[in-house]
């Protein structure tokens, strides 16, 4: 064989062959240096792939923060709206609802532990006495308005309602010693 053919072989041939052709390492050292190789790339590989699974853990953890927090601003926002919507409810209904209340006779309620008072006329201060009208509270501003308007606004928030007494029924108490004695309707405090 020539040379140029013999090194054309040799280059062929993957190094391992060629030290082995040439004496200089014996099958056993090639094994061992093969094994220790694969080890090698199995412990970078595992290394790598520890890391890699640290961030998607941090990118994850990340991800999820991410999402609980646009849900927490979407929950107020959508609180938020429903608050206002809630508001204009029930300044409708006051609006559409309210009873003039020109009048001289002072009608006086609690109002977070103070008490208030409204000029009424006598036929309205009956009718918030019977429990056939209510008074309810927009903002600082003080209505009158028929019960059924007070039930609706009660319905969506109750803390606007600020009077609405309960309708007197007839037999409330068969056993009161006073049930004969009706409480004279031009009483006043």
């Amino acid at each position: 064989m020539s040379p140029v053919n013999a090194e054309i072989n040799i280059m062929g041939n993957s190094l391992k062959d060629q030290l082995l052709k040439k004496g200089l390492v014996t099958k056993k050292q090639v094994n061992k240096a093969l094994n220790e190789k694969r080890a090698s790339r199995s412990k970078k590989g595992n290394k790598e792939a520890g890391e890699d699974d640290e961030v998607q853990k941090k990118v994850q953890q990340a991800r999820e923060k991410q999402a609980a927090h646009v849900r927490e601003l979407n929950r107020q926002k959508n609180e938020t709206a429903r608050e206002k919507e809630i508001q204009d409810q029930i300044r409708q209904i006051i609006n559409k609802n309210v009873i003039e209340m020109e009048g001289d006779i002072s009608f006086h309620f609690v109002d977070n532990k103070k008490i208030k008072k409204l000029f009424v006329s006598k036929k309205i201060a009956e009718d918030l006495s019977k429990g056939r009208m209510g008074v309810v509270r927009e903002n600082e501003r003080y209505s009158v308005v028929p019960a059924k308007a007070a039930i609706q606004i009660q319905d969506r928030k109750a803390e606007c309602v600020i009077l609405l007494n309960t309708p007197e029924t007839k037999d409330s108490d068969p056993d009161d010693p006073y049930s004969e004695f009706p409480i004279p309707d031009d009483l006043e405090w």
